[in-house]
């Protein structure tokens, strides 16, 4: 009785975003330079910036490096149109997404704060919870 019980806490401590103190808003912590925990280069040559249009409409995210986004051409700049927020997720579309869910509508992106200095994506047609690896903010 005990597992079950400990694996759904677990679970749901996971899967909770955090959200920003209450003087301050999601776009104003998620803003700045970052990059992917994994990256051997991360914060010295291989991160990228996240920036938001003054109506927060559009958050652009330009990278150091030039990257083979899902459509096989190289690119350094991806641009969402904002479809929502939380204090703790950003939802956005990518403008000329090819990614298609299994009903096939384009691939729909949450960024999710985990703490005040890294996130994670979750695509809208992922398990709850599910996220990719961290992203951490560089210095």
């Amino acid at each position: 009785m005990l597992v079950p019980v400990l694996g759904i806490a677990s679970y749901l401590v996971y899967t909770q975003s955090y959200e920003p103190p209450s003087d301050t808003d999601i776009f104003a912590v998620v803003q700045g330079r970052w990059a992917w925990t994994t990256s051997d280069s991360g914060c010295a040559s291989d991160w990228h910036r996240i920036s938001f249009t003054p109506a927060r409409t559009v958050m652009t995210i330009a990278a150091s490096k030039p990257y083979e986004g899902a459509d096989g051409k190289r690119d350094s700049i991806a641009v969402y149109d904002i479809l929502s927020h939380t204090r703790g997720s950003i939802r956005g579309a990518i403008r000329g997404e090819t990614r298609l869910t299994d009903d096939g509508a384009p691939v729909v992106w949450d960024l999710v704060l985990q703490g005040p200095n890294n996130y994670a994506w979750h695509r809208t047609d992922w398990l709850r919870g599910a996220v990719t690896r961290e992203i951490q903010r560089c210095p």
